[in-house]
């Protein structure tokens, strides 16, 4: 196959074989990433691969520079994804403990924080349930605020730990699969 020197002829050829390989495109993309960014990435790299096409100089390897961008978007999406959840990780695990009636079934969190060591208890008492700012948490225990980030830290992580062992979760916010709801343990 001869290759085409211009550009509306690329673009065409590869156009051609984003819709020939629509399908494969679209179950590759799919076994990889969110169900909700699925199509987005589909799209955007057919945008990208259109708009890119002059710069594809081998016509036995538009399949394979295609999948190149398909992939490049996916990682893409999976980078976003850790940056989101940093971000949200960064306030605290345990916020949406704070006004929690008594029907809430996500009791155990507490309680498992309740268990842990005692500076562990109160630091994730101070910033995840009353949130205090960690400066302030830190004042308050009469720790430097590093000392404090580090025991913050560290209680998190026993926590996710000690949930997983007793509770069969790992994160507050799955509570509602927690097995102390039948167990009538520490969710009573």
């Amino acid at each position: 196959m001869a290759w085409p020197d211009d550009s509306e002829s690329k673009k065409r050829i590869v156009a051609a074989a984003l819709f020939d390989k629509r399908a494969d495109f679209e179950a590759f993309v799919r076994a990889r990433v969110r169900p909700q960014d699925a199509d987005d990435i589909v799209q955007l790299a057919a945008l990208r691969a259109v708009e890119r096409a002059e710069s594809l100089h081998d016509p036995d390897r538009v399949v394979a520079w295609l999948y190149r961008i398909h992939r490049n978007l996916i990682i893409d999406a999976a980078r976003m994804q850790v940056s989101e959840r940093k971000h949200v990780d960064t306030g605290a695990e345990v916020p949406e403990l704070v006004g929690m009636t008594d029907d809430d079934p996500c009791r155990c969190s507490v309680a498992q924080a309740q268990r842990l060591r005692p500076n562990y208890a109160a630091i994730l008492s101070l910033v995840d349930s009353d949130g205090l700012r960690l400066s302030e948490a830190a004042k308050r225990l009469d720790v430097s605020t590093n000392n404090a980030a580090v025991r913050l830290h560290r209680a998190r992580k026993a926590l996710k730990q000690a949930m997983l062992e007793h509770c069969g979760v790992s994160e507050p916010k799955d509570c509602a699969d927690c097995r102390c709801v039948y167990d009538v343990c520490c969710a009573a």
